[in-house]
């Protein structure tokens, strides 16, 4: 059991018989109590210092990888803004456009302009997908980063 400072100051030691002074035997002993005790907390000092500088590392590590992540999510937003594309318009809501190029070689066929306006729901289904996903592990990024400050900070 470790031993506390209200113990090191509560200690008396016994005096001698034949001569001035403490009894050795009890110093030494409790000296050997409070190197136990003094080595026991360096050691847990030690250990604390390495755990945090490996947390410190893991956090250093998440702030790249967040900051990557929330460049690429940024990259892939102004190509959605730049492609004509908007994620926030509903699937039911998003009519295809089909430009008057597509509607010049697709003349009157009905079903090419059906396959056209199927792929176009496709793409757009999965652009959505993409940036749920991609909002779903920078949410997760920042929680783990969260996480590792709120350990750092105990």
């Amino acid at each position: 059991m470790p031993i506390t400072a209200a113990d090191v100051r509560a200690t008396q030691f016994g005096t001698t018989r034949m001569r001035s002074g403490y009894d050795m035997d009890e110093v030494d002993a409790f000296l050997d109590i409070i190197e136990a005790d003094v080595a026991q907390y360096a050691d847990e000092l030690q250990r604390s210092r390495d755990g945090e500088a490996v947390l410190r590392t893991q956090c250093d590590q998440l702030q790249a990888r967040l900051t990557a992540a929330e460049q690429r999510v940024s990259e892939l937003q102004e190509q959605l803004a730049t492609s004509g594309r908007g994620v926030s318009v509903p699937a039911a809501a998003a009519a295809p456009q089909v430009s008057e190029e597509l509607r010049s070689h697709l003349g009157d066929n009905p079903e090419a302009a059906e396959v056209l306006a199927v792929a176009q729901r496709t793409a757009d289904e999965i652009i959505r997908f993409a940036q749920t996903r991609a909002d779903g592990i920078t949410a997760s990024v920042r929680a783990t980063l969260d996480e590792q400050r709120a350990l750092l900070d105990r």
